[in-house]
């Protein structure tokens, strides 16, 4: 149960650190044997820096995401490029199969056809006789 309690945040306690560090940082300013329009000025330049710091790295980092966004698109292109040339095989493989199959229904139905021919003139032979002795 005090494992669950102290795992809450996992990284949060370098963050907490960083937070103490700044407050201890901002108080030995306060109390440093400065003016107070000196410290106040390097307050203020101490701000404009972290400003212009955080500015810079959302700029990089709004540079790494248009790179992983770029290349995102390029692996989807050819993943798209890839299922059209795997339609288009598989297309031409059904075709290739279809003209087959014609191919072979063709050929057979001229031996059905020839075969049901043969098998009216045998009835017709056999029967013809029979007829007559009626």
């Amino acid at each position: 149960m005090s494992d669950e309690n102290q795992d809450n945040g996992g990284g949060s306690g370098f963050g907490w650190f960083l937070v103490g560090l700044g407050i201890g940082a901002a108080i030995g300013v306060l109390y440093a044997p400065q003016a107070g329009t000196d410290t106040r000025e390097t307050l203020a330049e101490s701000a404009r820096e972290r400003a212009e710091y955080l500015k810079q790295k959302s700029r990089e980092a709004a540079a790494q995401v248009n790179t992983y966004v770029d290349a995102g698109k390029d692996q989807f292109g050819e993943y798209v490029e890839r299922g059209k040339n795997a339609v288009a095989t598989g297309r031409s493989q059904v075709e290739d199969y279809v003209e087959r199959g014609r191919k072979v229904v063709a050929k057979h139905a001229s031996k059905v056809s020839a075969a049901v021919d043969a098998g009216k003139s045998a009835y017709t032979a056999t029967t013809a006789p029979v007829d007559e002795r009626i």
